[in-house]
Formats: structure tokens, C-alpha cells, sequence
């Protein structure tokens, strides 16, 4: 590597780590104060606290990590442009396009890393953060299993195994019920399309229930609809259910087409399988925005400025983000489409911005 583009990368590495720090020590600061009340009128242990923050820092950073980027391009070429260094660079022939060819280089390493991160460590440290909080301040302990698929409880003398659950609706999809007595012998086994919840107790739809007696053979009957006073709230369920962020691509994928398969709306799922890649690219799309910010005036900004823009683009940017997402869970949008709409209007004025930039 030639001197000028390692020289160029440093820089640019040794901002990104700084503005990581800082963005991450402020948010992990804020989670620590609105927690921190809730732990401590449960009595939570010091060495439980520990592990929730400790769990929660992966998240931290990779949430923080594209407006990280976006302020070290600001304040990397803003002091360059400050210092007359940049002038100096297209005094010597030397283009914007190779200028920045370093930083972008490194944008997209960064943005392997994120990917990497949202495959092996954030899904597990999420889940590991929800059953923290859970156990700290609902005293709940795990009663559930999310495995091949589905969701899998044991409780009350009864075993659940639900293909899809909707907490936002506390709705139920793919419903099988199995009903055990003392000796756990089973004596009931009830499947149903779907369960909503409704004045305390849980309505069924498409029902099959089947008996089994002591003696003789099971006795199967069919109802339209069956309402049950189940031991279990939606709360129960809630604690049980893996939210798509505490999933990695493989997990949503698998699971994308098994609910499809069985006939179940995925819409929710497939928008967070889509995100999983998209999220990540908000990094480089950021430096698209960074570069021409900082090098618009050739005296480049301050860095009190610098952190301005990155604050007010980067919540412009998620708000962006968010809205499209939920529009593409609602079914408004396509879920590729709602995942990659807002990259795709800020590289476009990125883009804008790059171009009309002086060569």
C-alpha cells in the first residue's frame, strides 16, 4: 500500500474507534440510568447487572457502528481540509475519487465486520439480554424452547408447540396443545389454526380436539371455534417468543420458509431477514453522505459541526429506516423494498453530494 492511501486509512480508522467509543459510552450511559432504578428496586446483583450490560454492548456498538462512520469521514476530511492538506493532495494532481478510495476501502471492511456481528454475536446477546431483564424484573425464568422452528413451553401439566406468535396482537398460529394428568399421561390434544386472546381467556379458531380415555380408542371432534380458560396469559408467551433480532440470517431463513410452508404470514420475519444485510450498508452509505459534507468548503468543518451533521443525519436516516421497515411488516411495502428504501434515497443524495463536490 502506498503511503498517501495508508496514511489516509489511519486516520480514518484511528476517527472511526474514537467516534465508537464515544457514541457507544453515551448510549451505554443512558441505558445504565434507565435500568438502573428498575434493577434496583428488584435487588438485582451486581453480577446479573454485569451481565446485562455486558450482553448489551454488542447491540450498542452495532447500532452505533454507521453514525460512527459518517462522523469519523466528517471530522478525517474536515481536519485535512482545515489543515490545507486536501488542497495540497489536488495541488499535486492527486483526484477526489483516489482521496477517498482508502476510506471507502475501509467503510467496507467495516461493513463485513457488521455483518459478521449480526450473524454470530449480536442474535445470542440479545436473547441473552431479554432473559436477563426478564429474570431480574419479572422473576420469569425460561419455561420455553425455541427450537426447529417453533416455540416450545412446558407448564401447567401441558406442553405448547406454537409455529408462529404475534405479541404486538397476542395472537397465536399453529396451535398444538397437549394436556397431561398427574401421572403425565396425556388425556388431551388440541390443535387449532390460530388463539387470540380476548377478556382473559384464549379463543381458538379451525379446532381439533382429541380425547383420550383410560380405556378404548381416542374420541376426535371438530369445532369452529373453542374458547379455553388456560392457566396462560400472553404474558407467558411473550417471555417465550425469539424476537427476529435475536435470530442470525440462517435462523430467519430456515424459518421464513418452514411458516410459509405451513401457510403462516412471514411478512414480519422476511423484512428482518432482509435488514440483516441492509442495516449494515447504512455505514457505507454514510460515508457517501460524510465525504462531500466535509469537503465542501475547502477550510472543512469544525468538529463541533462534524458531530452536528452526525446526530442530525443519522437520526434522519433511522427514522427513515424504521418507518420503511414497518411499513413493509405491515404489508405495505414488498419486505426487500422496505428493508433497502432508505439506502437507496440517501445514496441517491450521496451521491448528489459527491458530484457536486469540486474535482
Amino acid at each position: 500500500m502506498k503511503i498517501l492511501p495508508r496514511y489516509l486509512a489511519r486516520e480514518f480508522t484511528q476517527n472511526f474507534f474514537l467516534s465508537l467509543g464515544a457514541f457507544s459510552t453515551i448510549y451505554l450511559v443512558v441505558e445504565f440510568f434507565e435500568r438502573i432504578n428498575a434493577f434496583l428496586v428488584n435487588k438485582a446483583t451486581v453480577e446479573l447487572m454485569g451481565a446485562y450490560f455486558l450482553n448489551k454492548f454488542p447491540s450498542i456498538v452495532f447500532q452505533v457502528a454507521p453514525a460512527s462512520i459518517l462522523l469519523s469521514s466528517i471530522i478525517t476530511l474536515g481536519l485535512m481540509s482545515r489543515h490545507n492538506e486536501i488542497l495540497a493532495m489536488k495541488s499535486g494532481g492527486i483526484s477526489l475519487r483516489r482521496i477517498t478510495f482508502p476510506i471507502l476501502g475501509v467503510v467496507i471492511i467495516l461493513y463485513f465486520i457488521l455483518l459478521g456481528m449480526s450473524e454470530f454475536i449480536v442474535p445470542s446477546a440479545n436473547q441473552n439480554v431479554r432473559m436477563l431483564r426478564d429474570l431480574i424484573i419479572h422473576k420469569k425464568k425460561p419455561m420455553a424452547a425455541f427450537k426447529q422452528n417453533q416455540i416450545w413451553i412446558h407448564s401447567h401439566q401441558a406442553i405448547y408447540n406454537i409455529q408462529l406468535y404475534h405479541p404486538e396482537k397476542d395472537f397465536l398460529e399453529g396451535v398444538t396443545l397437549y394436556r397431561f394428568d398427574q401421572n403425565f399421561r396425556i388425556i388431551e390434544r388440541v390443535d387449532a389454526r390460530s388463539a387470540h386472546w380476548q377478556d382473559g381467556r384464549w379463543i381458538f379458531s379451525n379446532v381439533s380436539v382429541t380425547h383420550f380415555a383410560a380405556e378404548g380408542f381416542p374420541v376426535r371432534k371438530k369445532y369452529p371455534e373453542l374458547t379455553l380458560a388456560l392457566p396462560e396469559t400472553p404474558n407467558d408467551f411473550r417471555i417465550a417468543e425469539k424476537n427476529p433480532d435475536e435470530m442470525n440470517y440462517r435462523e430467519l431463513r430456515e424459518y421464513v420458509h418452514k411458516i410459509e410452508h405451513d401457510g403462516y404470514n412471514s411478512t414480519k420475519y422476511r423484512c428482518a431477514m432482509h435488514a440483516i444485510f441492509s442495516y449494515p450498508f447504512i455505514g457505507v452509505i454514510m460515508a457517501f453522505l460524510g465525504i462531500p459534507i466535509a469537503l465542501r468548503k475547502e477550510r472543512g468543518a469544525g468538529v463541533a459541526l462534524g458531530v452536528g451533521f452526525s446526530i442530525l443525519i443519522s437520526f434522519a436516516y433511522l427514522v427513515a429506516f424504521s418507518f420503511s421497515l414497518e411499513l413493509g411488516k405491515a404489508g405495505t411495502l414488498p419486505p426487500f423494498l422496505s428493508a433497502w428504501l432508505g439506502n437507496f434515497i440517501f445514496a441517491l443524495v450521496g451521491v448528489y453530494l459527491f458530484l457536486s463536490v469540486r474535482h
